[in-house]
């Protein structure tokens, strides 16, 4: 491990550029695949069974973890085996008349399951919309060199995408990842993606064979991998984090139009009693746009701080998400607090008991997925997805064991099922390279949490049923104030009304209007200047104007408003009102 402690420049990243992973550029034609092949792979459900599960739906191998040996023939069809972590079996035969399926492989029946032969381009319809991202290995174990291509998938805009990874030497599959599941049921596939692959989220291939000729008609054989067991016959405890790491990551975003972003992720987590400061508990992941030139940023840091110690008044910026935009190095946009609601995990999320987490799998020295090492696959439930999982989607992890018992592991990938375009920061992926664990905490500028963005609206839309606005109409930051923090609140530029009959009909800052009113009873805050930008903590309201700093000892959410007749007592209140007002806050401790 190295010792931070003794660098000579405190504030220097502990993770040096040279150490991210690196895409090299990629040049050829599409992979296509041979006219007959036989393959074996490991498949990963979107998720277990849910309560809308019907009993078709239980009755099929889509919600387990399973192994399979699949047979192909060109124009003629696609057999495959499937056998699940339940010990189940399922045979599935796929021609030009239709799909059938057995369970004892002797008698077929048809099931209406949306599936077609595929051609040798896995690529399908969308083959003239396939790009490749370029090629690099898939982790740190550097098992074979592989092209990175995705096809959109959906008629979302931006739509999700599937990715597919093939190796750069033989163009045969080494992984598969679905970023958009089933769409009629988690049971019922569309035509124009793969069969039988598209019913899970992530499938690894750890082997593929030409043939010479037609396998369609030889005894469908179970799937042996190397090294593969079904659940953990190691008994290897969850893994935890080591408190102060680093590493860097191939970030995938499920948006088809962004290619993997090199990423580097610094791990801080201290224990109670050292606990002073939110940089005690943080995580920043630093995600560069290298592969992504036509963007508005070139890198984007995700900064997730962690609760305090029960007992302990949180400090500034504890428990809480940001989200940092850079140009370079100057910070062009950070979101935070209820607007980026994300805070940092524990070290052993993983065992908590809501998660559900479970070894279901453990590989050991297989030459495709995991040389000379051993795996351990694990499922944990992340939150659901409407319509067809409304419980629960699967995360799917691998980490390999660096201790005897497995809480001291080293990861391989984090994939999120059925992850949603817009959604936190859209990531589906995350492919890990370098890892380093340090002897000391690493250095708290590290995680500086810089002025936060905030738009204030002078006419605010009420809340709805889907998004409730208990504050409304005042603006709640998710900032919650304590005795021992105050807010440094900057305005920076824009434009409103309270009343576009007076001034000209002329907008204005946030000082409020230039010939000063005086707020009547009933406005926000009475006998400070109409139009003016005004904050709330708890039932205390304050003057911001151009820029304040909160009064001390307030305990409460801050949240702020246009200082205008808000319940309408005098006329048309909030509903004529224009324009919004943009503002930097920073939230500080105050000993």
């Amino acid at each position: 491990m190295k010792d931070l402690s003794t660098s000579p420049a405190a504030c220097v990243d502990p993770i040096s550029d040279s150490r991210y992973p690196v895409l090299e550029p990629f040049t050829g034609p599409q992979p296509k695949l041979p006219q007959y092949w036989k393959c074996t792979c490991l498949l990963h459900p979107f998720s277990p069974i849910q309560s809308n599960s019907t009993p078709a739906d239980k009755a099929s191998p889509f919600f387990e973890i399973c192994t399979a040996t699949v047979y192909y023939a060109e124009g003629i069809g696609l057999n495959a085996l499937l056998v699940g972590s339940s010990g189940k079996k399922w045979f599935y035969k796929v021609t030009s008349s239709g799909t059938t399926v057995s369970i004892d492989g002797g008698s077929f029946n048809p099931i209406n399951i949306g599936w077609s032969i595929p051609t040798t381009n896995w690529f399908g319809n969308e083959s003239s919309k396939a790009k490749c991202a370029g090629t690099s290995y898939l982790n740190w174990m550097k098992a074979q060199k592989v092209d990175w291509w995705k096809i959109p998938v959906g008629n979302a805009s931006p739509p999700p995408a599937t990715w597919m990874w093939f190796d750069h030497n033989t163009n045969f599959p080494v992984r598969l990842m679905f970023g958009q599941g089933p769409v009629a049921s988690p049971s019922m596939g569309d035509v124009n993606q793969l069969a039988l692959f598209q019913m899970f989220s992530f499938t690894y291939f750890p082997s593929f064979e030409k043939l010479t000729s037609n396998p369609l008609n030889s005894p469908m054989v179970a799937p042996a991998i190397d090294g593969f067991s079904f659940g953990n016959p190691n008994n290897y405890e969850l893994f935890t984090w080591n408190t102060n790491f680093g590493m860097t990551v191939f970030m995938t975003p499920v948006n088809e139009e962004f290619n993997p972003l090199p990423t580097r992720v610094l791990y801080n987590y201290r224990d109670d009693a050292q606990y002073r400061v939110s940089s005690d508990r943080s995580q920043s992941t630093l995600m560069k746009f290298t592969y992504n030139p036509v963007n508005p940023y070139t890198s984007q840091e995700a900064l997730l701080t962690g609760t305090a110690p029960s007992g302990i008044t949180p400090p500034a910026n504890s428990g809480a998400g940001f989200l940092i935009d850079y140009l370079g190095d100057k910070i062009t946009k950070a979101i935070g607090f209820g607007k980026f609601q994300f805070p940092q995990q524990r070290p052993n999320w993983v065992q908590t008991p809501a998660v559900q987490a479970r070894i279901q799998a453990t590989i050991v020295g297989n030459p495709v997925l995991c040389p000379n090492v051993r795996v351990t696959v694990v499922g944990v439930l992340f939150p659901p997805s409407s319509p067809n999982y409304p419980d629960s989607t699967y995360l799917w992890t691998w980490y390999s064991p660096l201790s005897g018992d497995g809480r001291r592991s080293r990861p391989v990938t984090f994939m999120q099922s059925q992850s949603g375009v817009g959604v936190g920061t859209s990531l589906a992926l995350a492919d890990y390279f370098d890892y380093e664990e340090f002897a000391a905490p690493i250095p708290p500028c590290n995680f500086a949490v810089p002025p936060c963005d905030f738009t204030i609206e002078a006419k605010p839309t009420p809340g709805t049923d889907e998004n409730p606005k208990p504050a409304y109409p005042w603006l709640d930051t998710g900032i919650k104030m304590n005795a021992k923090t105050v807010a440094i609140i900057k305005y920076i530029d824009g434009l409103w009304t309270a009343n576009p009959n007076i001034n000209n009909g002329k907008l204005y800052n946030a000082a409020g209007n230039p010939t000063f009113i005086n707020a009547k009873p009933g406005y926000a805050l009475p006998n400070a200047n109409e139009g003016a930008l005004v904050g709330r903590i708890g039932q205390t309201v304050f003057l911001i104007g151009l820029g304040a700093t909160t009064p001390a000892g307030l305990v409460g959410k801050l949240e702020l408003c246009i200082n205008d007749d808000l319940k309408g007592i005098y006329g048309a209140g909030l509903t004529d009102n224009k324009g919004s007002v943009h503002v930097h806050i920073s939230v500080e401790n105050k000993f």
